[in-house]
């Protein structure tokens, strides 16, 4: 399995997020720990309130220590948790008046007229208790004065408050995150532009060897860029080396080809009595055709992977007069073969925008190569029809068509599938028809004849 490549993306968003994460986190535990002070402090400011209440109203009569217990004092302690409120008051460790199993300090532990706080446990329940010690005109000893509170309310503000924090630091983090990817994907643009404009020049499309533009390009990836642009130059340079060689190659050997071919026809005039002479140059002159017409397929070839056809001006071409046009000129090699041609049009206005040459060029190799390969007294179909924005040509044969596990390797240049009495070939053919079409945005399939068996031929134009 290939391992999965590094993302600049993925790194810049861990990169930028993972600290965020940890500062959220650090964020967190800081806010609980003051959200359970302040809980705290809030609640011991109502405790300390109501505390002081009560020993405000100690007083001495007779002797004995009286409480007149206002009712604010505990009213202020009263919330929507439903909270239960015990007090006592105490002197030298007898009850004046409350609840006489209220847990209460020691009175050497408390200093005078200072508040003091602590946490426990009370019926069952955790209490929060507040205690004072206070002298009294008219009693020697201090009274102990307690009041204490359940801790509900005090736990469903402390998880309210928690749940706000979580919330706000979720909505934080979104945002962060949100905001990331937007600035991450605005900094990695000019990466982006520079990909697309990478692809364009790809090797399947057309070829385009012009610089790439630089300067959107970041600093951190102008090397390879500058790296990218050196080497299109070179192969610019190289390609237009060869475009040169193909030019001279068609010049210099077609011209010896032609003399050449002069020559044999007129030693076959005069040959023309010795069977044993004409039949020697009878072959040679089949070899030289062969040739010739590898020659031209070289060169078209040539001419496709340049672009040079596909560049070339087009021009608005009528798909089924061009397919008419095309069989009309092989209607002499197929009558050679006692081969039938014939034409099965479903639509007229079929319209491609390309270059005539190309087109003939795609047609042409495809209707060869049916009359080539067909049997003798056999026939060859052509199928025009539309599908959608897409004009589809079925060239069909009854010829031995081809194996289904051969009909990829048909494409390759100089691919032929071996048979005892297959017809001279380049194995050129198919290899031209399949890079026109992809020059053009087309494309071509091998299928099995609909009707009389053999080949199938599906070749796909866009439509203008």
């Amino acid at each position: 399995m290939a391992s999965r490549q590094p993302s600049l993306k993925s790194r810049f968003l861990l990169g930028l997020l993972v600290p965020v994460s940890c500062l959220a986190i650090a964020v967190a535990v800081g806010g609980s720990l003051v959200i359970s002070h302040v809980v705290e402090v809030t609640h011991d400011r109502l405790l300390k309130g109501s505390l002081l209440a009560i020993a405000e109203r100690l007083a001495v009569e007779d002797g004995e220590v009286t409480v007149d217990l206002p009712r604010v004092a505990l009213g202020m302690l009263e919330t929507q948790s439903d909270d239960s409120i015990f007090y006592k008051v105490s002197v030298d460790g007898q009850t004046v008046t409350g609840y006489n199993d209220l847990p209460m300090p020691k009175s050497a532990a408390l200093e005078p007229e200072r508040p003091m706080f602590w946490d426990d446990s009370y019926r069952g329940n955790a209490v929060r208790i507040a205690a004072v010690s206070r002298h009294v005109y008219g009693i020697a000893k201090p009274v102990l004065v307690a009041v204490a509170e359940t801790e509900h309310a005090r736990d469903q503000l402390w998880r309210e408050m928690i749940r706000e924090l979580a919330l706000a630091e979720i909505v934080l983090l979104a945002v962060i995150a949100l905001l990331t990817w937007i600035a991450v994907e605005r900094g990695l643009g000019p990466l982006a532009q520079l990909k697309r404009q990478i692809d364009r020049r790809g090797i399947s499309g057309s070829k385009d060897f012009q610089p790439l533009d630089l300067h959107m390009v970041p600093k951190e990836a102008l090397a390879p860029a500058q790296a990218i642009n050196e080497l299109l130059d070179r192969v610019s340079f190289a390609t237009q080396i060869l475009r040169q060689f193909t030019a001279d190659a068609s010049h210099q050997m077609r011209t010896p080809l032609a003399a050449l071919r002069t020559h044999l026809d007129l030693l076959k005039r005069r040959l023309a009595g010795s069977s044993e002479v004409t039949e020697m140059v009878m072959e040679v002159d089949a070899q030289v055709v062969r040739l010739d017409r590898m020659i031209s397929q070289l060169l078209t070839l040539a001419r496709a992977d340049e672009d040079a056809l596909v560049r070339s001006p087009a021009e608005k071409i009528s798909l089924v007069a061009k397919a008419k046009q095309v069989l009309a000129l092989r209607a002499q090699a197929a009558a050679t073969r006692n081969i039938e041609l014939q034409l099965e049009v479903e639509q007229e206005e079929m319209f491609v925008e390309a270059n005539e040459l190309l087109v003939d060029e795609i047609l042409g190799n495809v209707i060869d190569n049916a009359i080539r390969y067909g049997p003798a007294g056999g026939v060859v179909i052509a199928r025009l029809y539309r599908n959608g924005d897409t004009g589809v040509v079925d060239i069909e044969d009854d010829g031995p068509g081809i194996p289904p596990a051969e009909r990829q390797k048909v494409f390759e240049r100089f691919y032929r599938i071996a048979r005892p009495d297959a017809p001279d070939g380049s194995g050129l053919g198919l290899a031209i028809v399949r890079v026109l079409l992809d020059r053009m945005g087309g494309s071509i399939e091998l299928g099995e004849g609909k009707c009389r068996g053999g080949l199938r031929v599906t070749m796909r134009f866009r439509l203008t």
